[in-house]
């Protein structure tokens, strides 16, 4: 025997959508803090962005790297980068990859913090002013 259709049957997935509506507790006093380390990080990335994009001086190849990397990198903290992986996944030669993050590192845009094997750490430059690059 069947159960009747009641009409409340719960669609899949529906239970993630309560997730998505932010509640009273999301704005706690530590929850603040985040969001405003978010906003500072990201008018961060914007001056950056401004910055890399109006200097004329940045090569394609500059610009195509930095733009990848963005999405990796952190103001506060070094991450490692293999140039190799860095080339593979743009589709450039690591000569030219190595050029375009000498050249980013020269505009103090990228800053090289240490080696870790193969790799080299960076880290954005959280000094850098909106005009300059």
């Amino acid at each position: 025997m069947t159960e009747p259709n009641t009409g409340s049957q719960t669609l899949p997935g529906a239970a993630g959508l309560r997730g998505a509506m932010p509640n009273h507790s999301d704005y706690r006093p530590s929850n603040l803090t985040t969001l405003r380390t978010e906003a500072t990080m990201l008018h961060h990335h914007d001056v950056i962005s401004r910055a890399v994009s109006t200097d004329r001086e940045i090569t394609l190849e500059a610009l195509r790297v930095f733009t990848y990397l963005s999405r990796r990198l952190h103001f506060d903290r070094s991450v490692p980068v293999l140039q190799s992986e860095l080339a593979d996944a743009l589709g450039m030669q690591r000569p030219n990859v190595n050029r375009a993050i000498k050249l980013l590192e020269t505009k103090q845009i990228l800053l090289r913090e240490s080696k870790l094997g193969r790799a080299i750490t960076f880290r954005l430059n959280p000094g850098l002013e909106g005009g300059r690059a």
